[in-house]
Order: structure tokens, then sequence, then C-alpha cells
């Protein structure tokens, strides 16, 4: 009996021992880091980004669309002015002239012959004072022989009126001359144009040699209005027309603008194209060429910006 007793003990024990081992074990594993915890556990994003939504009632009612298109100033030429280091060096050593001012602004229109550049030079405007002066006073003097023999008749001038009109004679001579002079020092419009550039140092009164001074742009008159646009080279093809629902016509005339300015333009035949090759020219003509349309200003005194946006009021759409 007793024996039974101790093996029963003995179960008993060896029960209590592997309780132990087994609550040793979780208490290791337990014990592990907490780290090494997390490397076993993915992470798991519970924030909401969510998107706000605004919502607005729709509503009915009339449309004024638009037709906006650039239209670019064609055929037109920059005549630049400067003065180069030869004829600075003239200015200076020759005539000791200095840069008078500039006579023109931006938007001016100009006239071939007109003096866009002035220049002085003290001692040719010294002499120019003493010849006028010189002739005056000539003039002045024979004036006054000639009545004084109007008056008396039994006096007689007439050698010395001879010899006044040839000191007339040579001071406007040389007034003649110093005007030339300086015509070929001040900066001349070779041609008829509008102002589109001023050296800002030249309105200062300082003259930069071999910079341009002034530029006059000289325009053929008329706008393009490109309606092709570039199509993708996938496409195989180089350009298609802009879909429009404005038709254009010879004789059409609209609001051009450019920032604050407003502008009339008319639509014109193609000006590369002479009228007796087509009746395009007429009146009310279709004057859609090659994907292009040509306009000018209805008032040809107005300068000419390079750039305007052409507007045209489509038809409203009613209860759109």
């Amino acid at each position: 009996m007793k024996k039974n007793k101790n093996y029963n003990f003995g179960i008993r024990k060896g029960r209590r021992v592997a309780l132990c081992v087994t609550l040793l074990s979780l208490g290791m594993l337990s014990g592990c880091g907490q780290d090494d915890m997390d490397a076993l556990v993915l992470s798991k994003d519970t924030t909401y980004d969510g998107v706000e939504m605004d919502t607005t009632e729709v509503e009915r009612g009339d449309i004024s669309p638009v037709f906006e298109k650039l239209i670019e100033l064609q055929g037109y030429e920059d005549t630049t002015y400067r003065v180069e280091k030869d004829k600075a060096e003239d200015l200076e050593y020759i005539y000791k002239a200095k840069l008078d001012k500039v006579n023109v602004s931006v938007g001016d229109h100009v006239h071939a012959g007109d003096t866009l550049v002035s220049f002085r030079s003290d001692n040719l405007n010294k002499e120019l004072r003493e010849k006028q002066n010189e002739k005056a006073e000539a003039v002045l003097e024979k004036e006054h022989l000639e009545k004084l023999m109007q008056i008396d008749s039994t006096l007689d001038f007439r050698d010395d009126i001879v010899s006044l009109n040839e000191d007339i004679r040579l001071a406007e001579i040389r007034i003649q001359d110093i005007q030339d002079t300086y015509n070929s020092m001040n900066i001349i419009a070779e041609k008829d144009g509008v102002v589109s550039y001023i050296d800002p140092s030249a309105q200062d009164g300082f003259l930069v040699v071999g910079s341009p001074i002034v530029t006059v742009s000289n325009d053929a008159g008329y706008y393009l209005m490109d309606l092709t646009e570039d199509v993708s080279e996938a496409s195989g093809g180089d350009a298609e027309m802009t879909s429009t629902d404005v038709e254009f016509h010879v004789g059409d005339i609209y609001t051009a603008k450019s920032y604050m300015a407003e502008y009339k333009v008319e639509v014109i035949a193609d000006p590369n194209i002479n009228a007796s090759e087509t009746d395009a020219s007429s009146e009310g003509a279709e004057a859609v060429y090659n994907g292009k349309v040509y306009l000018k200003m209805v008032d040809e005194d107005v300068m000419k910006e390079y750039i305007l946006t052409l507007s045209i009021a489509l038809p409203e759409q009613k209860n759109t």
C-alpha cells in the first residue's frame, strides 16, 4: 500500500514539474522583446483621407458664346537706325556735336525725311546764328535803301544794293551748308512707318555707339489669322482646320483687341494673289484661303500692333 501511495505521489509530483515547465516556457515567450513581436504583425493605416465635395444647383439660361483667335501683322519690315564708330568720331572731333534729343515717341507715324534724332554742335550753332543775323541785317539795309530811292529819285544806291544782294546770297549758301551738315549728323527716316522702339539711353541724352537707337516698322497693312493647327506626328498629318462656326467673307468687319484698345478690322482677299487670278476679291466672297484669313485695319492711320485678338460674338444659345 505504501508503494502505491508513493507512486501516486510521484505522479502528482511529475505533473507539477510538467506544469512548472509549461508555465516557465510561457513566461519566457511572454518575456520576448516587443520588437520581435512587432515584426510578426503587419501595420494597418486606419486613418481616412476623405475628399471634400461641394454641391451646386444647376440652372438653365442663355449663353452668349464668343469666337476668339489671334491675328498677327504680316509683311512688316523693321528699319533700325544707329550711329556707327566712324560717324561718332566725326561728331565728336570735327563738329564737337552731342546728341540733342529724340524727336519721336513709340507709336508715332513718321514719313521719309523726318528727323528722328537730332544732334547739337555749339560751333555750328554759333556760326549759323551769325550767318542768319548777317542775312537779316543785309535784307533790312537793302529794303531801307530801296525805300530811300523811292522817296528821292535823285538818290542812287544800286551798287550798294547789288553788294547787299551778294552778301545775302553768300549768307544763304553758308546757312544751307550748315543745315546740310546737320542733316548728315542727324538721323533721318528713310521710309514711312511707325516707331516701334527707342533706346532709353538715347531718350536720356546718352549715345551708345553701334547700338540701335530708333526702330521704325514698315508694314504691308494686313493681318493673318491661321485657322489650321498642327496634328500629332502619330496621326500622319501635318495640319487640319480648326472647327469654327464663323464663315468669313470679303468685306466683313470685326472687332480686334489689344489690352484695353479696340480696333475695327476688315476681311480682305489674299494679298498674295492677283485679282485677275481669282474672283475672291469681290465683296462677300468666301475669304478662307488654305486655312488662312487676311484682314486689314479699317483706320489705316492708327498704329498697327503686332498681335491682336479677333473677337466675334456668336449667336446666342437660348435656355441652355
